[in-house]
């Protein structure tokens, strides 16, 4: 009889330690899943930055125009001029309709006049066909300023 006694007791030890055993590898599973959703989570929240953006910022513009401090972010291209159908409009009338714009070429950036009557500055030399892009770079077309950014 307390043989019986000692392997019910030694059973019923065995399924309760076993049962500790799988509800703990059964919390770490929970863990490590939580874990992975909540940097799945940080990831999505987190913002997307384009592999290559740029941006113009105007520093100098008539006050009437509503340009003054506007950044303009693109990746591919942006058109200038004083159209309304061009990314920037600058309404004056030193800018053409479609007065220039700015392409990217791999991974860089190139300025082009549309062949514009009054010119397109970068640096203040008046550009001659196109050029390629530096950060920092002014580029003043009619009485607007801008610097250009990555």
């Amino acid at each position: 009889m307390a043989s019986a006694f000692l392997f019910k007791a030694l059973s019923v030890l065995f399924q309760y330690g076993m049962l500790f055993v799988l509800l703990k590898v059964l919390y770490r599973m929970v863990r490590v899943v939580a874990s992975d959703v909540r940097e799945d989570v940080q990831v999505l929240q987190a913002p997307v930055v384009q592999a290559h953006e740029a941006v113009l910022t105007v520093v100098e513009a008539r006050e009437d125009s509503g340009l003054a401090g506007r950044r303009f972010a693109f990746t591919d291209e942006i058109a200038i001029g004083r159209g309304e159908d061009n990314d920037i409009v600058i309404p004056d009338v030193f800018v053409s309709h479609e007065h220039a714009r700015i392409v990217a070429r791999g991974n860089q950036y190139v300025i082009e006049d549309l062949g514009s009557r009054n010119h397109t500055y970068v640096n203040d030399e008046e550009l001659d066909g196109s050029q390629y892009l530096q950060p920092g770079d002014r580029i003043r077309i009619g009485f607007v300023s801008m610097t250009f950014e990555r």
